[in-house]
């Protein structure tokens, strides 16, 4: 008995020794305390298909650009006489025309503007989808760890019920307890072996999706790590919230998206004013009316031409439904901006959650825990106390580590959740 309360107590020092030790770095804007999950959110911004997908539409966005800034092509019309009245060539018989439209003033300029806007828009929904997809590795990484961390304590427990076992055959030896501590016993070991079981199982999903995001085989390891307790956040509610509003890439999509639809309005009402064009017409001595005279020579016609907008129906249109997108931008954002305050809330809660149950845990109801589990102990090894009380307060015990594991996650999670919405980790794409 002596061997197993002061494995419990090693076992409880030790856990309390590595939290002493071990450094509170805040994982928030990327300053995480897990080197391992760093290198996994690297690869994870390197290799997941999805994000190369969003780059490459990207890429094309931005190329589109480059057609909007260029003349429509110009316009060859080749005409050939078969019947003139008079022929002295082939070559004479052909007519030749070029003639190049120009719409108004500013109106490419204003397209080439409006794509290049669109294309931006483009690189902060890949900068949003990027944060979304780096807050699901540290979320699932988390899980992992809490996963192995309570099989860890699990297999920890299952060592010191075999040494309770030992001890509870020893006294049925001699007479001073019953069959039925012996059951008992053996019955709870069934029933941790169980729950290590479960917990392994429970790992197989939680590495195939880990491994799914950075792009690897389902089956592959994942390293992992036991779950810290974080410091307090750096900033006060109000001042994450600030963060929010100007980092998180939603809101610069949202604004890209706003200047591209000015730019079309502009395109629009440009597109309402005449366009024009000029060409250049090349008739052979022997084409049409030219044949009659014999001595006339080849003959060069200056042409231009205007595109007169008389029906506004169109126009008027295009400006209505840019004005309609430009209002549903407007509401987006009104939108975005209560989601992410909610969720700001919703995870600031869990975090103060986290921090009350771990310092309840550590201060209070663990510590306790184990005393009970002394004083226990020791009536039972003196015949002063029942079996079924010590076995009560063991899986209370278990239950509280387990309990502490994953308000310990839970915090992380929360600073994950919170690094999202204010744009944390995020990496800008190279220009």
């Amino acid at each position: 008995m002596a061997s197993f309360t002061n494995a419990l107590h090693a076992q409880g020092f030790e856990s309390s020794q590595n939290q002493e030790n071990t450094p509170l770095n805040l994982p928030l804007l990327g300053e995480t305390s897990y080197p391992q999950l760093e290198e996994y959110l690297r690869i994870a911004i390197e290799q997941n298909p999805e994000l190369q997908s969003l780059q490459f539409l990207y890429e094309a966005e931005r190329e589109k650009a480059q057609e909007f800034g260029v003349l429509p092509d110009p316009e060859l019309n080749i005409n050939y006489d078969f019947n003139p009245m008079m022929s002295e060539s082939q070559l004479g018989r052909f007519s030749v025309s070029a003639m190049q439209m120009f719409p108004w003033f500013g109106t490419l300029g204003s397209k080439k503007e409006a794509q290049k806007f669109l294309a931006e828009a483009r690189r902060t929904m890949i900068n949003s989808r990027q944060l979304e997809i780096l807050r699901d590795i540290q979320i699932t990484w988390f899980d992992i760890a809490e996963v192995e961390e309570q099989i860890r304590i699990a297999d920890e427990t299952f060592k010191l019920v075999g040494d309770l076992e030992q001890l509870v055959e020893i006294r049925y030896e001699t007479a001073r307890t019953g069959q039925a501590d012996i059951l008992r016993i053996q019955m709870e070991k069934q029933r941790i072996q169980n729950r290590i079981e479960n917990l392994e199982d429970k790992l197989r999903p939680l590495r195939a999706r880990f491994n799914e995001l950075l792009n690897r085989e389902t089956g592959e390891e994942v390293v992992s790590a036991e779950p810290q307790q974080q410091a307090e956040l750096p900033y006060s509610a109000e001042e994450i919230a600030e963060l929010a509003k100007n980092q998180n890439p939603v809101f610069e999509t949202l604004s890209f998206q706003e200047s591209a639809l000015q730019q079309q309005e502009r395109t629009a009402e440009l597109s309402g004013r005449p366009a024009f064009g000029i060409g250049l017409e090349v008739m052979g001595r022997d084409f049409g009316p030219m044949s009659m005279f014999p001595d006339s020579k080849e003959s060069f016609i200056g042409m231009a031409t205007i595109r007169l907008p008389i029906y506004r129906s169109r126009t008027k249109s295009q400006k209505q439904q840019i004005s309609s997108r430009l209002q549903a931008v407007e509401m987006e954002r009104v939108q975005a901006k209560n989601r992410i305050s909610s969720d700001l809330e919703s995870a600031q809660e869990t975090l103060r959650s986290s921090n009350r149950s771990i310092e309840l845990l550590d201060n209070e109801l663990i510590p306790r825990a184990r005393q009970v589990l002394d004083i226990l102990s020791e009536e039972y090894t003196a015949g002063n106390a029942r079996f079924d009380e010590l076995l009560q307060i063991q899986r209370e015990l278990l239950d509280l580590e387990f309990e502490r594991v994953e308000a310990v996650v839970n915090q992380n999670k929360a600073i994950a959740r919170v690094e999202r919405l204010i744009g944390g980790l995020g990496n800008e794409l190279p220009d």
